[in-house]
């Protein structure tokens, strides 16, 4: 089964700036814009150790797919709310 949202550990990645993969660690917050971005949750700091590339990753991933099962998972709730609900009311009239 696939998962639909995952997370995912920039530090396997590549560097944006020099390629190099498995290169990235975590950095600290420095500035208060750093923070803020930090303690969303979303987006955590990296830093290069071969080239000092410092930059945000984003951890969770979200890919066309995910958001076209969102949409399949959704209509089959929906439609089994309806068909529950119209059988629900035939027989609670009777």
């Amino acid at each position: 089964m696939r998962q639909i949202l995952f997370l995912r550990d920039p530090g396997y990645t590549r560097c944006p700036s020099c390629k190099n993969v498995s290169s990235l660690h975590r950095s600290r917050a420095r500035s208060f814009k750093e923070k803020l971005i930090k303690a969303t949750k979303l987006y955590k700091i990296y830093r290069c150790k071969t080239c000092g590339w410092r930059g945000y990753f984003a951890t969770i991933v979200i890919t066309k797919k995910d958001i076209k099962l969102f949409f399949m998972y959704g209509a089959i709730a929906l439609l089994s709310g309806l068909i529950i609900r119209e059988i629900l009311k035939r027989f609670l009239t009777t």
